[in-house]
């Protein structure tokens, strides 16, 4: 038998293999590159692809589109790595740092700072003598750098088990109330923290009532309409992180601006009909236009608001003589709207130091008030946290008392150029001993050291910035020489000034230290700024000091909500430096880190996990 010899191969040519090789690599790809994307080629997963080696392209691949479960559950764990490491480092230097640089850098954290802001204080606002004394904040500040904050924000969204559980106390629908979106579990989750955040203060709108007419979806309801959910919806978005309340990805201003605009557009189609719908959606279309920076649409909305609410007070004495069930029912949410709409109109007026345009309601029909336990709980939604007792009735009873005395003061303070000093004085005396008695009266649940509701810190705040407004023309002297001998000494009207500013800064933080600063009322912001520049007034004394710096941490979580609330910011530095004022150095990564957003992604964070379910092949 011949021996069989063998003769080795010579080595195949480059790119021989070339599809054998993409074909076997192109098993599991969860994406393809950019090139092939484009082109419609399979992709075979590597940088340089084996398309794009032959066609002699560019290859980009962005790895953080594959949607599979061994991918996503990779990266995250690198990002949890990451940000683990960035922890231990930060603490590291907070531990190791005097007060000078930790307090600021404590402030801007305080204050629901994202990682891109943290990085840019590190990286501009440190004096450059400080970061070359501390190599560890340098490096911290690196690793900062080195997270990608758009591909952290949308894992955490894919993988975000706070959204996934998140069960709102209200179950509504979307159709046929909005045509903006179709999903129920936004529009519930919106409605939710509207009657969580924004409601319970101004309560204007019977909360049972809405509900279960928007629960019933008809458009023939009495106590629901679409313009009244699309407005509520539009406002309740400044309050939610959820990537579909932005119209444009990332832009603050844009958020609710859907909502906003459908508003518009059938409050338009209403045609100067006056319903309980279209006036309790009018009260929060002006305050929505007020507080996201529409300023002129908010002021054409207070014109029209001051004469739906006369027109519908009036209807209201009508019905009140017809002795049916259902209409009396009508009669009181009617009048409740009434005296709601009234007590937030009048603290906007103070508060902007205008002549007021809704007056008192003539009849004080206020709804009785009930302690039945669980009967009224209020709870911080979303967060799952154990809430407390929420006393709305109570309170809208308290505030509405407490209107009819603001109302007076801002007549007060617009008229006080045309009085003479003590005039004004035993005028502001006079109102002061009212205040006084008023709060006197006030019952047991909204008064003590162990208040903790939201809406309830908001009455007591808004009490002292009656008082602030009280007396704030009194703190300068009298321009007459000759002029009667004072009541009130300027130095007295600014120690009481300065005084209520530090307990709204007191009240703030019992807010902060129960629910954070991430969410709050936001008629808080009115009183906030109020006590901010009277606190301008005396920087140097410590306790002003303090209280200015909890003011400000608040005020900049309000800015990451409200557009109008970065502007009070910005006011209120430009303010003090054209009076020469100093701000507390705790303060200054407040004042001077401009606000940034990350785009949300746009992809539902229920319909990405889902995608994490099908097969690796898929």
């Amino acid at each position: 038998m011949s021996e069989t010899k063998s003769r080795p191969l010579a080595p195949a040519p480059p790119g021989a293999n070339a599809a054998l090789d993409a074909q076997r690599r192109r098993k599991n790809v969860g994406t393809a590159c950019a090139a092939c994307k484009s082109r419609k080629l399979k992709c075979t997963g590597s940088v340089p692809c084996a398309n794009c080696v032959k066609s002699k392209v560019e290859c980009t691949l962005d790895r953080t589109a594959d949607k599979r479960r061994r991918g996503a559950l990779k990266r995250k764990i690198d990002q949890l790595v990451d940000q683990e490491d960035l922890l231990v480092r930060l603490v590291g230097v907070l531990r190791e740092s005097g007060n000078r640089r930790a307090v600021p850098l404590l402030n801007l954290i305080r204050s629901e700072a994202s990682l891109d802001e943290i990085r840019y204080y590190i990286n501009h606002q440190l004096p450059q003598l400080d970061l070359a004394q501390t190599p560890e904040l340098v490096e911290v500040c690196q690793e900062v750098q080195q997270l990608q904050p758009s591909e952290s924000r949308a894992m955490r969204r894919i993988l975000d088990a706070k959204r996934l559980s998140d069960l709102p106390p209200f179950q509504v629908p979307a159709r046929p109330w909005t045509t903006v979106v179709s999903d129920d579990d936004f529009v519930s989750h919106l409605v939710s923290l509207w009657f969580t955040w924004s409601h319970p203060f101004r309560n204007w709108i019977d909360k049972d009532l809405f509900v279960r007419d928007m629960q019933a979806g008809s458009l023939e309801s009495q106590f629901c309409s679409p313009f009244l959910v699309n407005i509520i919806l539009a406002d309740a978005c400044a309050y939610s992180d959820y990537p579909e309340a932005y119209a444009i990805a990332g832009d603050l201003a844009s958020k609710g601006a859907s909502f906003y605009e459908e508003a518009k557009h059938l409050l338009f189609q209403e045609m100067g009909r006056i319903t309980l719908p279209t006036v309790q959606g009018l009260g929060v279309l002006w305050a929505c236009a007020s507080m996201t920076g529409r300023d002129r649409q908010g002021w054409i909305h207070r014109g029209q608001l001051a004469y739906t609410i006369q027109e519908l007070a009036q209807k209201n004495s009508v019905l009140a003589a017809d002795a049916d069930e259902d209409t009396l029912r009508r009669v009181h949410v009617i009048n409740r709207t009434v005296w709601g709409i009234f007590n937030v109109a009048t603290m906007q007026a103070l508060t902007d130091k205008n002549r007021p345009l809704i007056r008192p309601p003539q009849r004080h029909s206020l709804p009785p008030v009930g302690h039945e336990a669980g009967h009224d709980d209020w709870r911080p939604y979303p967060d799952s946290t154990e809430g407390t007792e929420g006393h709305t009735i109570c309170l809208f009873n308290a505030l509405s008392a407490l209107s009819v005395i603001a109302y007076d003061v801002a007549i007060t303070f617009h008229e006080a150029l045309q009085r003479s000093r003590l005039d004004t004085e035993r005028r502001v005396a006079e109102l002061h001993e009212r205040l006084r008695h008023c709060s006197d009266r006030w019952p047991t649940c909204l008064k003590g050291n162990s208040i903790e509701a939201p809406h309830i810190l908001c009455l007591h705040m808004y009490y002292h910035t009656i008082i602030m407004t009280m007396y704030e023309n009194l703190k300068h002297p009298s321009l007459n020489p000759s002029a009667p001998h004072q009541i009130t000494s300027p130095h007295q009207a600014r120690e009481v000034c300065l005084s209520s500013a530090r307990n709204i800064a007191h009240l703030m933080r019992i807010h902060r230290s129960c629910w954070g600063v991430d969410r709050m009322p936001v008629s808080d912001i009115q009183c906030i700024t109020g006590a901010l520049f009277t606190l301008l007034d005396d920087l140097e004394e410590s306790g002003n000091r303090e209280a200015f710096t909890t003011l400000s941490i608040a005020a900049k979580a309000f800015s990451r909500r409200w557009e109008s609330s970065r502007m009070v910011l910005q006011t209120l530095r430009s303010t003090a430096g054209e009076t020469g004022v100093t701000l507390p150095s705790e303060t200054e990564s407040l004042f001077s880190t401009p606000t940034l957003f990350v785009p949300p992604p746009t992809v539902n964070a229920r319909d990405s996990v889902d995608s994490l379910d099908d097969s690796e092949d898929a």
